[in-house]
């Protein structure tokens, strides 16, 4: 009786910690989210790479490039790429080296090394330029991040002016955007994070993410014409959840 009983907890412990790991804060796993899981599921497939040691390989070679131009001379580095640039690391090296990246930016999916090399993001969609930092779970207001990145469709995201962003709630991103903060200086603090869950090809560029709080969850803003019930959010800065090229 009493193994009987240990096993009995033993599974009720597993079903009260390991389902709501499955839904990852969904409290209410509707339609709208298992669509997303089962396209989510087919793009996991599609995303498998049978030789990853090539991959590795090629993450290194860019890696390795990398750190011989940090050692070079800024004076040499001047001469040979036409202006000074700052190297800070294989993707920062790739587009910095374009003095007209601002008219280019979409040149950035070309910089990404590794396992995300091919994520394109936005580059199929139109430019979105952020010009509101107040943020509100609801997401109805354009001009907004959470606006933004609850649209169907890719989206190459921009900002107007630096600013700095307080998530009402956690800010749920749908596939196929680049969030864009090269030339400003954005910042997101003192709030919930950013979720990336069931969703495909997002590029996040240059933010900086500081003092992460968790939210109390609710009714959020997670698709063009959806709002969705969630749980509480933790203190990840990016949560990432059966995501793919990210």
């Amino acid at each position: 009786q009493v193994f009987l009983v240990i096993v009995i907890a033993f599974f009720l412990l597993l079903f009260i910690v390991v389902i709501p790991t499955l839904e990852a804060h969904i409290a209410e796993y509707d339609e709208y989210w298992r669509a997303r899981e089962l396209e989510a599921i087919e793009n996991l497939d599609k995303a498998y790479h049978p030789n990853p040691e090539k991959v590795v390989c090629h993450y290194n070679v860019h890696f390795s490039r990398t750190m011989l131009e940090f050692f070079i001379t800024k004076s040499v580095l001047a001469k040979s790429k036409k202006g000074p640039y700052e190297v800070t690391n294989p993707v920062d090296s790739c587009w910095r080296c374009d003095s007209d990246w601002e008219k280019n930016r979409k040149n950035l999916v070309n910089c990404a090394p590794g396992f995300a090399r091919g994520t394109t993001g936005g580059k199929g969609g139109e430019f979105y330029v952020v010009t509101d930092p107040i943020d509100n779970a609801t997401g109805r207001k354009p001009g907004t991040l959470r606006h933004a990145v609850t649209q169907t469709g890719p989206l190459w995201i921009t900002f107007k002016r630096s600013m700095t962003i307080k998530l009402e709630q956690e800010l749920i991103v749908t596939s196929d955007k680049t969030i864009d903060m090269r030339g400003t200086n954005m910042e997101i603090r003192n709030a919930t994070g950013i979720t990336v869950q069931f969703a495909k090809n997002i590029i996040i560029h240059g933010l900086h993410i500081h003092q992460i709080i968790p939210a109390k969850g609710g009714k959020i803003k997670d698709g063009e014409k959806h709002l969705g019930l969630r749980s509480a959010s933790d203190v990840d800065k990016i949560f990432l959840f059966r995501a793919t090229n990210i």
